[in-house]
């Protein structure tokens, strides 16, 4: 049935249309068959019946023989009208046996007007049941004794609540089974949040269910994998499923490599619903697998003796020896795959005694060492000293033996005959129950050309720190000699011209045009103070002429005069010799750092403060503007392109100085300069 075709229930659970059955009893109907035809008469009850959502029937309480019924009860029994007022209710109701054919003819005899509600099944007509639920009332019908039954399909809801039911009693048997087993399970919704967290979850990871629950498995536990986790979820929702290594940090830092298994879980429609996530640790595996690694030869020579004991066994054993004939057989193939990943590894691989003794290395490492075999080694054993690689170096077997294990340890190898060569090294002790050590395991990585790739770029970075030093340097040459042509030629000759036109206007008023020429010299006037000015801005003469103190002085006064932001300049007085080149870097350095809080800080107040420091030039740049986040400074302050932080940055480590800039934002910004005097 539709889910707009249900009946309407009041509070009692009852349909309405018995309760109008009951109404339209008490209004009165004449039923006296003297007055009316009863075959031409319409019955008060078909108006009800049709108007109805469930299924309606009327059965003479007497004979049990159907006599009408709605379209709806027709429809759901697939039966006519006509093929269903020639069955009585004892061939539709779907109930076998005496005891609930009692229960069938119980309605005809009862005397009760309201015969109740019942839930059972009728039989349609090619056979199956249908579940309902009815509801029976005792009526007059055309003056007969009747009952008037309302029938209800409830074979979906029925199946729900057995569903329901099954799933409730399968949710918790889960719950408390994956609550026992130790692998951490948990279960997140679409947006990642927890929503169930075991037993083992919690005591993996050192988090409790209350404190997991409703946080973001990627944040909680700082997901670490080889794909990105985006990328993983995206799979998921693929296919289904996906399994792979993770790296999670626990409650108290420590970092695991657990094997993650994903099963997206969907609803009876087949949408995404939650993922369920069952990892098991596997740190310790992933830490004894390189001894597994190391111990595949032994494993071999075991394998060996095991199958000559197998040969010599009694006729009688014969199907135990076939048994561990396959078992053989099958951990041969796994020593040769183990063997193949030690002799092929490009990473060298060794054992060594307690006294530096190779017991046991790959190909890789002899290479490294410029040997084709361990045989070649042995046999220059005297000349040890001329290819000494690190596992044998005093200073490497103390700290061995003293933390039991090294990890990331950088050093070089002689090789004889061989250019040097720069490796990284892990190793660690492997211990006998007395606490003596049995013999080192390591691995060599080659990292020469990473070390050639370093050193390449250092001596780029220099290369580009001294180009730098030099550009600026022509560039404040080139500035003032620039400032030099504009004072001595052009601010000259313009000042000349202006002399010659206020001689002309003096002597000779009437020959000239007065006005014109007066124009003509107010240009001349504003031409020089543009020519003064662009020489100051270029290459301040004061820098020259005073020293770094007066011109930082002077550069504090135009801040004031040319943008209204007070400028305070402060200096302790006591000498300070710097180089011309230091010189002229700081004046530049420091009127870039004034004009980015011109342009960015919004500041109302700025301060430059002077002082000599032991053998050092300190100078403090400070203002109280909006400030900014210094973890943040890439290239330049506030993304200007002018000669910002960082190229201020770069020259002073170049010049043998140092920055420091120290801002928070809404607080201002303070940019501290050190420079060493030329002492």
């Amino acid at each position: 049935m539709k889910s707009d075709q249900t009946p309407k229930y009041d509070q009692s659970s009852e349909p309405v249309i018995c309760r109008s059955l009951t109404d339209l009893e008490r209004g009165g109907v004449n039923t006296d068959p003297a007055q009316e035809d009863r075959s031409q008469r319409k019955s008060p009850y078909d108006d009800l019946m049709d108007g109805s959502f469930d299924g309606v029937f009327i059965y003479d309480s007497k004979t049990g023989r159907l006599v009408d019924a709605n379209r709806q009860l027709l429809e759901m029994l697939r039966y006519s009208k006509p093929e269903l007022q020639e069955l009585t209710l004892l061939n539709i109701a779907g109930i076998e046996g005496e005891a609930h054919q009692g229960q069938i003819e119980a309605p005809m005899t009862a005397s009760a007007e309201r015969l109740g509600i019942f839930r059972g099944f009728y039989r349609r007509k090619d056979g199956l049941l249908v579940d309902v639920e009815t509801n029976s009332t005792r009526i007059d019908y055309h003056g007969s004794s009747a009952v008037l039954v309302v029938v209800r399909d409830v074979t979906e809801r029925r199946r729900a609540e057995e569903e329901l039911e099954f799933r409730a009693i399968v949710m918790q048997d889960q719950a408390e089974l994956l609550d026992t087993v130790e692998d951490a399970i948990m279960v997140r919704d679409l947006e990642d949040r927890i929503i169930f967290w075991n037993r083992g979850a919690q005591e993996r990871y050192g988090w409790t269910k209350e404190q997991a629950l409703g946080r973001t498995v990627p944040h909680l536990l700082k997901t670490e994998s080889r794909r990105p986790f985006e990328e993983l979820k995206a799979e998921l929702f693929a296919k289904g499923s996906v399994a792979g290594e993770l790296t999670h940090v626990t409650r108290d830092g420590a970092r695991i490599v657990v094997e993650s298994r994903w099963t997206l879980r969907r609803d009876r429609q087949g949408k995404p619903l939650a993922i369920l996530e069952i990892n098991n640790d596997i740190t310790e595996r992933k830490h004894i697998e390189k001894t597994l690694e190391m111990a595949k030869e032994e494993l071999r020579m075991r394998v060996a003796e095991r199958t000559t004991e197998l040969q010599s066994a009694n006729e009688r054993l014969s199907v135990e020896l076939e048994r561990r004939g396959r078992v053989q057989e099958l951990l041969r193939k796994a020593a040769e795959r183990y063997k193949n990943l030690f002799d092929n590894s490009p990473i060298g691989i060794y054992r060594t005694s307690p006294d530096g003794r190779i017991l046991m290395a790959n190909r890789s490492l002899f290479r490294m060492m410029g040997y084709s075999s361990a045989n070649t080694l042995a046999s220059l054993e005297a000349e040890k000293g001329l290819y000494e690689p690190t596992y044998l170096r005093r200073r490497f077997l103390n700290r061995l033996r003293r933390d039991g294990r090294v990890q990331g340890f950088e050093a070089a190898w002689r090789r004889p005959g061989r250019p040097t060569i720069f490796v990284r090294e892990n190793a660690r002790a492997t211990y006998a129950q007395d606490g003596t050590i049995l013999y080192f395991e390591g691995t060599v990585e080659d990292i020469s050309e990473r070390k050639k790739a370093e050193e390449d770029v250092h001596s780029y970075q220099q290369q580009l720190r001294s180009l730098a030093a030099e550009l600026s340097l022509a560039e404040e040459r080139e500035r003032r000699r620039i400032a030099t042509i504009l004072h001595d030629h052009i601010g000259q000759i313009l000042a000349m011209s202006k002399i010659k036109l206020g001689s002309l206007i003096e002597s000779s008023p009437s020959a000239v045009d007065v006005g014109s020429v007066k124009e003509i010299r107010e240009y001349m006037e504003q031409a020089i103070d543009y020519t003064r000015s662009l020489t100051f801005e270029l290459s301040p003469p004061v820098l020259y002429a005073f020293g770094l103190e007066a011109a930082l002085e002077w550069l504090s006064e135009q801040i004031m005069e040319q943008f209204g932001i007070i400028c305070e300049f402060e200096n302790d007085s006591q000498p300070k010799p710097v180089s011309e080149e230091m010189k002229v870097f700081t004046f530049t350095a420091v009127r870039e750092l004034l004009a980015n809080v011109v342009k960015h800080a919004k500041a109302s107040r700025t301060k430059i403060t002077v002082r000599r420091v032991n053998r050092s030039l300190v100078i403090h740049v400070a203002d109280d503007g909006v400030g900014f986040n210094p973890s943040k400074l890439k290239s330049h302050l506030y993304d200007n392109q002018g000669f910002g932080l960082f190229s201020i940055r770069e020259r002073i480590r170049h010049l043998g100085g140092q920055m420091e800039v120290k801002s928070i934002k809404g607080r201002g910004a303070r940019v501290i300069l050190e420079e060493p005097l030329a002492v």
